[in-house]
């Protein structure tokens, strides 16, 4: 996954909270990342060579968060190709030979080259190269754009955190009280056990209602992906069905239904990486919860299922 957005807009705090839900987390900035300390490095130790693991191959098995993405240098970026791909590293130094594993998943933020031009394409905008995006399943652009009602909310929660200790826990037991009974909030080590547990639980498979609705989607992007041709080639298909496999995980299911198909689509729609086929401004900074998910998803739905037509079986 990649955040494009502009200065101020929560990039790293994303990654932190990211970092904080994975048993298993390492954070690094591109700055000062290189090659070697993303992968291996060979050191000498009492006159012999031994490799010690880099970010990536700590983070086996967990997440690998790399804050400004983009201040990597164009040789580093590329030591990363196969390890996005295949989930290992190849190592050949100072005469030892082998192959890592590094099944993590990347996590990444940059910032835009100077104004984000929605009419060019995402490499334009990020001056990464398109193999290196295709590899990513979500990339997010958050904007900044000017709006006085989310101005007011924002200030306003950033204003609270300032506030005494004893407020916060007075306005705290205002919401739990007003809270309906039987409803609980979920804490975040009680969510990161949850997360951790339907991980190595389940294993989801496909159903024929979700191969009809994630094969339709594919047929008609590659028809129509000539907006970034990079991000329309199979890579795209392996993140529909590894998004609606994590969707089908996250409900506690085995197996993914057409409501799991239906959410990977809108996750790649947010992208913005294809073209579109639902109607959005393409900015994923401003998206909140809606009152009735259930009834919200019945109109997607209904709206996806129409604009693929003769591409469902």
């Amino acid at each position: 996954m990649l955040l494009v957005g502009d200065p101020g807009t929560g990039k790293s705090q994303f990654l932190k909270f990211a970092a904080k839900l994975s048993n298993r987390s390492v954070i690094t900035t591109g700055l000062g990342s290189t090659s070697a300390g993303l992968t291996v490095t060979a050191v000498k130790d009492g006159g012999e060579w031994m490799l010690e693991a880099g970010a990536l191959v700590l983070a086996d098995g967990g997440l690998c968060c790399i804050d400004e993405f983009d201040s990597m240098r164009e040789h580093d970026r590329t030591t990363i190709h196969e390890a996005m791909e295949q989930q290992t590293i190849s190592v050949a130094k100072a005469g030892l030979v082998t192959t890592l594993s590094t099944r993590t998943t990347v996590f990444g933020a940059t910032n835009p080259k100077g104004q984000y031009d929605s009419n060019e394409s995402l490499s334009v905008n990020t001056t990464l190269s398109g193999p290196l995006l295709s590899r990513f399943d979500i990339v997010l652009v958050l904007l900044d754009k000017k709006n006085p009602k989310l101005d007011g909310i924002i200030s306003s929660h950033i204003l609270a955190q300032s506030t005494k200790a004893e407020e916060n826990k007075a306005s705290d037991a205002a919401v739990k009280s007003t809270q309906p009974l039987g409803i609980k909030e979920w804490t975040l080590p009680c969510l990161r056990r949850y997360i951790h547990y339907v991980k190595q639980r389940f294993k989801p498979v496909l159903t024929k209602e979700a191969e009809s609705v994630i094969s339709g989607y594919y047929q008609l992007q590659r028809r129509d992906g000539t907006h970034n041709a990079a991000r329309t080639t199979v890579r795209m298909l392996e993140s529909l069905i590894r998004l609606a496999q994590a969707h089908a995980r996250l409900m506690f299911r085995n197996e993914v239904t057409r409501l799991d198909a239906i959410a990977a689509i809108l996750c790649i729609e947010s992208s913005m990486t294809t073209s579109a086929i639902i109607d959005g401004d393409g900015n994923a900074l401003n998206s909140n919860f809606q009152e009735n998910p259930d009834q919200e998803y019945i109109k997607e739905e209904q709206k996806i299922r129409d604009k693929l037509g003769d591409y469902l079986y």
